[in-house]
């Protein structure tokens, strides 16, 4: 009877993983980071994802979520105790992070389809953060200097905003 039941165990575990193989192999993650205590968490449903992280430094910390199909992120980080995060709830929305400095701040949510943001900080203490909810939204935000904020959100569909800000 043991053996039995070991065996319908392996088998119900192997067809699990069976089903959920194709749907995993679908979604991709690649992790790069030089340095000391830098962290990433990435977590991934639907299908045709792309997560990319590259850190160099020390304390940072990056964490991507991705649900929906074909969604993909990328965030740099150098320097040190910088942190981005990345949402993405929806199809076909683009990403992208990069920092350079200390003690920076990077928030991006995309919740709809076909949206595009990008945040470029080089300083240290700055903060930016873009939020879009609706289809085809487009923003950029750069900061160059120190303790600079932005703060951008877009509700509806074909929106464009460009943020640029320099001194310090």
């Amino acid at each position: 009877m043991k053996n039995k039941f070991l065996t319908a165990a392996a088998a119900l575990a192997i067809v699990a993983s069976m089903a959920a193989t194709p749907a995993m192999a679908q979604n991709r993650t690649v992790i790069s980071q030089y340095g000391r205590d830098n962290g990433v968490a990435a977590s991934q449903q639907g299908r045709d994802n792309r997560v990319a992280v590259d850190q160099s430094g020390r304390v940072n910390y990056a964490r991507g979520v991705q649900t929906g199909n074909r969604n993909f992120l990328r965030m740099n980080q150098g320097g040190t105790r910088n942190e981005a995060v990345t949402d993405q709830l929806g199809d076909d929305n683009l990403a992208v992070t990069g920092q350079e400095g200390r003690n920076l701040r990077a928030g991006i949510v995309q919740t709809g389809r076909g949206n595009v943001s990008g945040i470029a900080q080089i300083g240290n203490g700055s903060i930016a953060t873009t939020e879009q909810t609706g289809v085809n939204n487009t923003t950029g935000v750069i900061q160059v200097g120190n303790n600079q904020d932005a703060h951008v959100t877009q509700r509806g569909n074909g929106n464009i905003s460009v943020v640029i800000q320099g001194g310090q």
